[in-house]
């Protein structure tokens, strides 16, 4: 059974700015000579003292969010300027920042990724509010689900987590139960928050009774529009356990009938578990984790490259004990002032190589700062793969090594340079030359083959003579042949012309028609020459071509073709065939 934390934040932007201008007047003491925090000017005592935030709505300046102050002196979030400051003419103001918000809540998402690899931010409009009043609820879910046990259960680790966010100054309440949307009610309408109370609380539904647990709470806990809400209460339906006797049926038919959608049942099938609640986690969930908490922060560089050491050495034991071989390790620093670090580097085959992993991370390793100090270490394993009993033989076979050797090159290569820096050709099916590869980079994450050396199109390209050095795009070049099909007798490239003294050939490669048909968004990623205007004649149409393999008077070795035929009817109504020079013979 899973199991959800949602963490209700209910001062979060003013909290916010807050800690912002906190750490920016530390930073100013720190740089300060004497080491006294210099005298704030004009315009830093205004944000210090500021007691509310300011949007415009949709009657002009509204408040936002305020402060305890402001609390106190009557005014609310969703009041209008004007009326705000009626009631408290020394109220200051600043203007809400709502990206800013977005972004901090984001970092702070990902540290809670120490309580489980699966969270993101939750913002959603106010319980009540309308939708022009900008009034924002922000949180966060974390899915505990076999993470608990780390910590000494779900009670041990709800109390870590508000006492570290209550460290941190902000208002926290934490609601656990088995569903999302059960979660998020009781952590909104079942903790007891006073005004801006700065203490923590949590309450948590016991696995198989959330429906008991959240039938008390009013149906605003359910995420309903007001208008769902208000159509409720006026049928007499105010607590969501008086929609349990409810005949669905009757209930989705009068809601329709009153507010024009039926969004009810499906809340309360996601707050129940009845139907599973969409979620999209903030990062994508490794299939593999192990992870080391510190008593005391970590600071010093030696003591993390040996924890690291330790930790790669815990994943590679559990990796050979599931037969899996890293493609791509993450190393994540959860740092004890609330903020996030990490590293990824990839392999271009599955690895459980202690030593081999620990040298990829180490480089990357240096250049991440510690901070205050870190309270967690984390190495996770987002993609992981198979690895052959071959690629484990206490005896290496004959070229093995090599291959080995080869693969930690390209390995060392992709992270230190940066994975789309470090590339392969990949043979595509198509017997166009400069269609029939495309670059790819040699670390891809999602475990396809690149190519299989069988099948036609392989034998194909085993068989026929192919340069090894091509042009990137075919360059015209003029030619004296024999008509209709003589090979090149003298040609002329970049103002130099040049004898034959050699030809083999024809090769006749005729033109994909099917791919003529497609248009220009669905071709192949590498350059479509007809596309490109170089080939082009008379007509948009792909024309045959006849490829001869010539050498000249010193020796030198072409690759050349006629794009189209002398001889053919269809042919000759696009136009006279033109000769191009495509690569080189060694």
């Amino acid at each position: 059974m899973r199991r959800f934390v949602s963490v209700w934040l209910p001062a979060w932007p003013i909290e916010r700015i807050r800690l912002k201008q906190s750490k920016g007047l530390v930073q100013a003491q720190d740089r300060h000579p004497t080491g006294t925090t210099p005298k704030p000017g004009p315009d830093t005592a205004r944000q210090v003292e500021a007691c509310a935030l300011v949007a415009t709505g949709r009657h002009g300046l509204m408040v936002t969010a305020i402060t305890d102050t402001a609390a106190a002196g009557g005014v609310r979030p969703g009041m209008a300027l004007a009326d705000a400051r009626a009631l408290m003419p020394g109220l200051r103001t600043q203007p809400a920042q709502p990206t800013a918000d977005r972004r901090a809540l984001i970092r702070l998402a990902r540290w809670c990724g120490r309580y489980g690899p699966a969270r993101n931010i939750d913002i959603g409009p106010v319980s009540g509010s309308a939708p022009g009043d900008l009034l924002l609820d922000h949180g966060l879910w974390i899915d505990i689900t076999g993470v608990a046990h780390l910590f000494g259960g779900e009670e041990a680790l709800a109390d870590d987590l508000a006492t570290r966010l209550t460290g941190f100054g902000l208002t926290a309440c934490l609601g656990l139960a088995d569903t999302l949307g059960a979660a998020h009610a009781l952590a909104r309408f079942a903790t007891p928050v006073g005004p801006r109370r700065r203490t923590r609380f949590w309450i948590s539904a016991p696995a198989g009774e959330t429906a008991a647990t959240i039938a008390p709470l009013p149906v605003e806990a359910l995420r309903l529009a007001p208008t769902a809400t208000v159509t409720l209460r006026r049928l007499g339906l105010r607590r969501i356990g008086d929609l349990y006797d409810m005949p669905r049926a009757t209930l989705e038919r009068r809601f329709r009938e009153a507010v024009g959608q039926s969004s009810v049942i499906t809340r309360l099938d996601h707050a129940l578990g009845r139907a599973p609640e969409p979620r999209r986690p903030l990062i994508e969930v490794p299939d593999l984790v192990v992870r080391r908490a510190f008593p005391a922060p970590l600071i010093s560089s030696e003591s993390l490259e040996a924890e690291a050491r330790l930790l790669v050495d815990e994943l590679c034991t559990v990796l050979e004990a599931r037969g899996l071989g890293v493609r791509r390790v993450r190393i994540v620093l959860y740092r004890s002032d609330g903020t996030t670090a990490g590293v990824v580097a990839g392999t271009s085959t599955p690895v459980r190589n202690a030593a081999r992993i620990t040298a990829l991370l180490a480089g990357k390793l240096a250049s991440l700062d510690a901070g205050l100090g870190l309270d967690m270490l984390a190495v996770e394993v987002p993609i992981a793969e198979c690895l052959a009993a071959g690629s484990v033989l206490l005896t290496p076979r004959r070229g093995d090594t090599a291959v080995r050797e080869s693969a930690e090159l390209a390995d060392r290569l992709s992270n230190r340079l940066g994975a789309h820096r470090v590339t392969t050709l990949v043979p595509r099916t198509s017997h166009i030359p400069e269609h029939s590869e495309i670059r790819h980079p040699l670390l891809r994450g999602d475990g396809r083959a690149r190519w299989s050396a069988s099948g036609p199109l392989a034998a194909v390209m085993r068989t026929a003579r192919r340069p090894a050095i091509l042009l990137p795009h075919p360059e015209p070049i003029a030619v004296t042949a024999e008509v209709p099909d003589g090979a090149p007798a003298v040609f002329t490239w970049r103002r130099t012309s040049r004898r034959i003294t050699r030809a083999e050939g024809p090769e006749r490669i005729a033109p994909e028609w099917w791919r003529a048909l497609a248009t220009a968004s669905d071709r192949p990623e590498s350059p479509d020459l007809d596309a490109l205007g170089t080939l082009q004649s008379n007509s948009n149409a792909p024309r045959t071509r006849d490829y001869y393999r010539i050498e000249d008077s010193f020796g030198a070795g072409y690759w050349v073709f006629r794009n189209g035929l002398y001889d053919d009817e269809a042919e000759a109504e696009e136009g006279i065939p033109t000769w191009f020079l495509h690569g080189f013979f060694s």
